[in-house]
Parts: structure tokens; sequence; C-alpha cells
């Protein structure tokens, strides 16, 4: 034995027969995640600073907070932020629903996020026609998100979010934007396990929102939510949720920018829930809600084309001894060529397309799943890392629209 530890247990047995009790080991600290879409040249840096602010309330407070901001903020590196979070902060362009742009909603890229595209280019470009910004919805969120059971979503200065219209369009009135507060809120309350979902167009409103979160978790969310500075009870609108049992929707309208009286301010969920409930805190009758708070194996799917998740490796096929090449579940349309082989785009630490020249077993199904199997050749010319990491996380373009800049393909 060492006399370090004999000096150690010593002292212990010393405390413990004075009465004294030993500091506990300090908690796991709660994880934030704070991502930033690309909004242009101009205005991201201006929601960056807004995320920051964000970000040292939480850290300030004790929490490790994971960053995902233009132009890294692609769908893996956010997925990876979102892992575990128990709050998670978005700050970019939104779109939901109902919209001036189409009459009938498209779950794979509404009420979600703003993100830097399959074809960014290290910039804060947003233009959803090249590429550069891809909108990833509700439906994609759904399908590949995880965070921490009972967790907490907080929009900032998303468009339609906290139920108001766009600059250029009619405002909106009480209906109209309930249904927004509600459509932007269903997935994370009714198939994600949030216990909360909060939008704000308020100066630094997030700083504020996860500041009194982690300051007061036993605080109900109906209290953290007047206790914003610009909150006046006579703006107050409480209603049913229009899609999730159990749950409110919460409308804020005041005079904000410019003097103009509009929604900037919602919530959704249980108001008499909080941070300290947990999961427990969720609105009740969500079935959906409790398979994804308790860990629950995300759907082998592709939104729009693109599966996102874990890859192994394997050496080679037959017939293709020495080459790059790529082996699919079922699922996902793996399985022996008869003839030409189909070509995916797949992209890790780099991008490249690949053949299709087998099917894998991916442990689909378990908690083990994985989207694809890469040979030894694919994973070193997609990643660098060592074969012996075992798992990487990739971006599958099952029928990409854009090949990403960066690939050799481009």
């Amino acid at each position: 034995m060492r006399p370090v530890l004999v000096i150690v247990t010593a002292l212990a047995t010393l405390v413990a027969s004075l009465g004294f009790a030993l500091p506990a080991r300090a908690a796991t600290p709660t994880k934030v995640a704070v991502i930033v879409g690309p909004v242009g040249e101009e205005l991201t840096p201006v929601y960056i600073g807004l995320a920051e602010a964000a970000a040292t309330e939480a850290e300030v407070r004790g929490a490790s907070v994971a960053r995902a901001y233009s132009p890294n903020a692609n769908a893996a590196q956010v997925l990876a932020a979102v892992e575990g979070a128990t709050i998670v902060i978005y700050l970019g362009h939104g779109v939901g629903t109902p919209n001036p742009y189409s009459p009938n909603p498209n779950a794979a890229t509404t009420n979600g996020w703003g993100l830097n595209g399959p074809n960014a280019v290290g910039t804060h470009a947003d233009a959803w026609s090249d590429g550069t910004l891809a909108y990833y919805g509700e439906a994609w969120i759904a399908a590949n998100a995880r965070p921490a059971p009972g967790w907490v979503m907080i929009y900032s200065n998303a468009c339609y979010a906290p139920g108001a219209s766009e600059g250029f369009d009619t405002p909106a009135d009480e209906k109209k934007a309930a249904d927004r507060v509600s459509a932007y809120s269903r997935a994370p309350l009714a198939e994600l396990g949030a216990s909360a979902y909060f939008a704000t167009d308020f100066y630094e409103g997030a700083a504020h929102l996860v500041g009194t979160l982690l300051d007061q978790p036993s605080l109900p969310y109906g209290e953290v939510f007047s206790s914003e500075p610009r909150f006046s009870a006579a703006g107050l609108a409480r209603l049913p949720h229009g899609l999730v049992s159990g749950a409110e929707t919460w409308l804020h309208r005041s005079a904000y920018f410019e003097g103009k009286l509009d929604y900037w301010y919602a919530f959704a969920g249980n108001p008499a829930a909080s941070l300290a409930d947990g999961a427990a805190g969720r609105p009740a009758g969500n079935e959906a809600s409790a398979a994804a708070a308790t860990g629950a194996v995300p759907p082998l799917t592709a939104i729009d084309g693109l599966a996102i998740g874990m890859a192994s490796s394997y050496a080679e096929s037959i017939g293709w001894e020495g080459q790059p090449t790529i082996a699919l579940p079922l699922e996902l349309g793996g399985g022996m060529p008869d003839g030409d082989p189909t070509w995916v785009l797949v992209c890790a630490d780099r991008c490249a397309s690949l053949p299709i020249v087998d099917s894998c077993p991916c442990f689909v199904g378990t908690t083990d799943q994985r989207v694809a199997n890469l040979s030894h050749d694919a994973w070193r010319l997609l990643s660098d890392a060592p074969l012996e990491e075992g798992l990487i996380r990739v971006e599958l373009y099952l029928a990409p629209a854009v090949i990403p800049a960066d690939s050799p393909d481009a």
C-alpha cells in the first residue's frame, strides 16, 4: 500500500470518528447544447454573441457546454452536441407551420433547425437553393437527436418559433400563433421526451432562461417564463396545446422590436413541472416521449435521402479487394449488386462517393445500431480515426441533391 493512500485512509477514519461528513463526490455536470445555424455573414456573428451570452450563463453555474456554431454547425456536429443534453438552445433560421410558402407542411424541413448544409463552404452562407443551408425538420430531429430525459428546448431568434410572422407577412392572430408554437413544440414534447419548450425573440432571452433554469431547477416552468424582465401579465394567453395531450401553449404578445406589437415569446408544456422533475415533468399521455426518454432505439430511416448514425468497418468484399466500398442495412438499400453498383455519398472527416457492394446486419433494432459498414479503405478515405476506435459517426446521402464542396467528387 502506498504511503499517500495510508494517510488518506487514516484521515477519513479520523474525520468520520469526529462526526464530520466527507464531501460528496461531484456529480456529473448538467450538459447544455448551444447551436447557431448560418444566417448570413453579417447576422451570424450577432447570433453567436447571443449564444455565447447563454453559454456563459450556463458555464458560470457549473454546467458543461457543447457548442455547435456556424460554420461548423452541420448535422453530425449538432447531434453530437445535443446527445445527453439537459437544455438545448438553438439560434438560427426557422420555418414553422403555418407559413406563407406552402399550404402543406413538410415534416422533413419545418419546425426544426437550419444548419450548415451539405454544400457548406466554411462560411456563414445561408442559401437553401445551393445547399449551404439545409433545414432539418421535426421528423429528422425526432429520428436522430438523443437529448437527456426531461430535457428543455429553447429557441432564440428563430422565425415562427414564438408564434410571430416574418416581417413581410401579415401579423399573426392568436390562432395562427398558437398553431405555430404547438407545431414547433410537438416533436420535442411528444417524441423526444422534453418537459418544456421555450421560444424567445427578446435580446439575450435565452441567456436569462438558462440562468434561471440552472439557478432554480425546482422553479415551475410557468414561473420561469414569467421571470423574463420583459414579461407582461396583460400580454399572456394560456391555451390548451393543440397537438400534445396534457400540455399548454402560452403566448405572450407585447410591443418590442421597433415598438411592434407581436408574439415574441412563448412556452409549451406543463407549467407546473420543473427542470428538477426531469422525465417526470413531461406532459401526460405521450407514450412516444416515454420511449424516447428511456433511450429507445431510434428508427433506422433516411429523411430526404439523409441518414446519420454510426458506421463500423470490415476488411473488404470479394471482387472489390483494395477498394473503398460500403455495405448498408437492407432497410437503407444494402445488398450485393446485380450489375453496376449504386453509389452513395458518405461524409465523416471528409466526404467520398462509395459503391454499395453488400448488406450488413448492422445490429438494426438494438442500441448498437449502425447505418453502414465501411471497408478498411473506405474508413481511411473518410476519417483520420484509427480503425481500432471501432465506430465513427457518418452522414449517408442516399440521394444527394448537392455534393459537398470538400468531396473528391465535387
